[in-house]
């Protein structure tokens, strides 16, 4: 009898550490850059603008709420901060669809959306989701935006192809 409820508790234990194995190899502090090419609808037409490459601290932490979850926190460089509900599959990461704000900057040399020498940086609501994999200590995250302008649901965002490299500090 006590060697069955030894084998009992063993294999439990295996198994439980199995699948915290899946979400620790992806636990750490990570610098992370961000870019890629959004296109911007709006009354004239669609345009398309190459993102500033973004930059900051990407935290990854274990959801102890739920088996193979993971918490993404983005503190980006110059300002905004948001966090990524994240779930492992194997040797994949995926992020679960999130919403967050972000300046995008705009220059005004572009045709047909506003006129002389400047330079705007506007406020849009992206919702992204995505997935990637860890390679070493670097995790290559592919991601998908789209949003709108803040204030204006009419100026519609599309980013189809943005791509996260963080390397674990």
């Amino acid at each position: 009898m006590n060697r069955k409820i030894l084998w009992i508790l063993v294999s439990v234990a295996l198994i439980f550490m199995s699948c915290n194995r899946e979400t620790k190899q992806f636990t750490g502090n990570y610098s992370y850059k961000l870019s890629g090419e959004v296109s911007i609808v709006n009354e004239d037409g669609n345009l398309s603008y190459r993102l500033v490459h973004k930059n900051g601290q990407m935290n990854i932490l274990e959801d102890k709420s739920q088996p193979n979850r993971l918490i993404i926190t983005m503190n980006e460089m110059n300002g905004g901060c948001y966090t990524i509900p994240a779930t492992v599959k194997g040797d994949s990461i995926v992020f679960l669809p999130y919403e967050f704000s972000t300046n995008i900057l705009i220059s005004d040399s572009s045709p047909g959306l506003f006129s002389g020498d400047n330079t705007l940086s506007i406020v849009y609501a992206i919702r992204a989701s995505g997935g990637g994999h860890l390679n070493d200590d670097i995790l290559m995250v592919d991601e998908q935006w789209e949003g709108h302008q803040s204030g204006n649901d009419a100026v519609l965002l599309n980013g189809p192809k943005m791509k996260i490299i963080a390397e674990r500090n």
